[in-house]
């Protein structure tokens, strides 16, 4: 039960199930097939699903859902997956997830946009720095990261954007991949859209479709001018937000691009 290199991956019990592999970077290299996994709820999962993921060598399974929304819809998972639940919404910390305690000296303040807030947000940047930990150690070959939320799309969203971007995938590319959840939702045929996605002119039928999903992709560029407006830069928000150092970059950028 060998999946294919492709985009929308045939994953019956999931929705927007999606590889990250093939996106190039601004150096260009390409982000490693088999590496990098994005979808939405994980709870229906058939057992031939379970069993495909396990030959595509699934070891982290990261869970951006709150705890309670993962105790009502568990994910089902290869027996050997790590799962994390590494909350992104602001909650009570004792709220039984995998993710260290906030420091007292930092607070919750409220954000007018949500993607804002997963950009600045304490919780939300612990969420994701922990995230960029598993990434790291996620360094044997051929072993893939799934990062996921309910639907796939708003904080498995945002969560994307903050990994392609440390990959120095370019932010056209990056917003393409966003928009693309609104494509899948909006398509039937889920089989006549992976036929499509896997041809040489992919790339501009993602940009036609793209098209009708403009105010949609709109909301990403909240969250990519919350760095600029208050790091200045991608670099500083990596290194003062997500406690990543040059070296780390560079380790990541080694262990998912080729």
């Amino acid at each position: 039960m060998v999946m294919k290199q492709e985009r929308l991956l045939n994953i019956e019990g999931s929705v927007n199930f999606r590889e990250l592999g093939g996106y190039r970077s601004h150096d260009g290299r390409t982000i490693k097939w088999q590496k990098l996994l994005r979808s939405g709820d994980l709870s229906r999962l058939t057992k031939q699903d379970v069993q495909k993921l396990a030959d595509y060598g699934l070891q982290y399974d990261i869970d951006l859902r709150s705890p309670s929304e993962a105790s009502w819809l568990s994910d089902r998972i290869p027996q050997n997956t790590i799962y994390r639940s590494y909350p992104v919404y602001p909650i009570a910390q004792n709220d039984h997830s995998d993710l260290p305690p906030l420091s007292e000296t930092q607070t919750t303040a409220d954000y007018a946009h949500p993607y804002a807030l997963m950009i600045l947000n304490p919780q939300s940047q612990l969420a994701f720095r922990t995230l960029f930990q598993d990434l790291l150690a996620n360094n044997q070959p051929q072993k893939s990261l799934l990062f996921h939320c309910a639907a796939g799309k708003d904080r498995t969203g945002v969560a994307g954007f903050l990994i392609l971007t440390a990959l120095g995938v370019p932010y056209k590319t990056i917003k393409q991949d966003f928009v693309l959840t609104n494509l899948v939702y909006s398509t039937l045929d889920q089989e006549a859209l992976r036929q499509k996605l896997q041809n040489d002119k992919a790339e501009k039928f993602v940009n036609q479709m793209n098209t009708t999903f403009q105010v949609q992709g709109s909301t990403l560029d909240v969250a990519n001018q919350a760095i600029l407006d208050n790091y200045g830069d991608y670099g500083h928000y990596f290194t003062a937000a997500m406690d990543l150092s040059e070296a780390d970059l560079t380790d990541l950028r080694a262990i998912y691009l080729e």
